[in-house]
């Protein structure tokens, strides 16, 4: 892998990282320290958030203070649910003469259950905030038909159930410092569960790109839709492990290797 390193062209060093770190116990992909091997990592997803609700309009959303990487960018990499907004961002990105390539590390969809459960989360520490009690049945099952087609509503009634557990327990204005901490972190929770549901509502265009998968000891493979190719490694190490296990470096290194040496994305 060194003598491909050697032989990389330097005409394609930008890495472009898209990755919502948000609660996760995991390292961020910028772990992985690129930018030892020459390459100009640029993170993409990062506050203040976007707050779009499909995963095209958040791509655009991200590239467009970006827009000087241009043909510079060599890849993009991308964890677990940013994947289809990645995706977005490979395409947008892609010329006939370069189709940019996706790095994904435990890849996997954006779904109803897992927004609804985030959601469930978002209570359960205002409700620990305040001192409240939250009952169980106090967030709802999210069909896909719905988030498509009322996404801005929904983010609405999550963001206004989390506010009202701080009034509810609070009726008449009182402990105003307790509101005001609810409304932040109903804000920045806010961000996190529209992010959760612009990679939901995904198109998952054909660009043409190949697709490298790494995945943690029992992570399920993900069918890349819109890929040319994919090529999945197994990494025997956790999920919490798997950004900081030499093994994915060398891989991700080698499959970027390869691509920019020969022109092809």
């Amino acid at each position: 892998m060194g003598d491909s390193q050697e032989r990389t062209p330097i005409s394609r060093r930008t890495i472009l990282i898209v990755d919502y770190v948000g609660l996760r116990s995991e390292p961020p992909l910028t772990a992985l320290r690129l930018e030892d091997y020459g390459f100009r990592v640029v993170e993409i997803l990062r506050p203040p958030y976007v707050r779009a609700f499909d995963a095209a309009g958040y791509a655009s959303a991200l590239i467009e203070p970006h827009t000087d990487a241009g043909s510079d960018v060599a890849a993009v990499v991308t964890y677990c649910m940013a994947g289809s907004i990645a995706q977005e961002v490979a395409a947008r990105l892609s010329t006939p003469r370069y189709e940019v390539p996706l790095v994904v590390l435990d890849g996997e969809p954006s779904t109803g259950e897992a927004i609804q459960e985030q959601w469930g989360t978002a209570l359960r520490r205002i409700a620990q905030m305040v001192g409240a009690d939250v009952a169980h049945d106090v967030t709802r099952a999210l069909s896909d038909d719905e988030l498509l087609s009322r996404p801005r509503e929904i983010a609405r009634e999550i963001h206004d159930s989390m506010t009202s557990i701080g009034a509810q327990q609070h009726p008449d204005g009182e402990g105003p410092g307790v509101a005001r901490d609810v409304g932040i972190f109903a804000e920045w929770f806010s961000d996190w569960l529209v992010y959760l549901i612009a990679a939901h509502n995904a198109q998952w265009p054909y660009w043409g790109g190949d697709v490298l998968q790494l995945i943690s000891k029992s992570h399920p493979v993900a069918g890349w839709v819109g890929s040319r190719s994919e090529e999945v490694v197994e990494i025997s190490t956790d999920r919490d492990g798997l950004v900081l296990d030499p093994g994915v470096k060398a891989a991700v290194l080698s499959f970027l290797a390869e691509r920019i040496r020969d022109g092809r994305g």
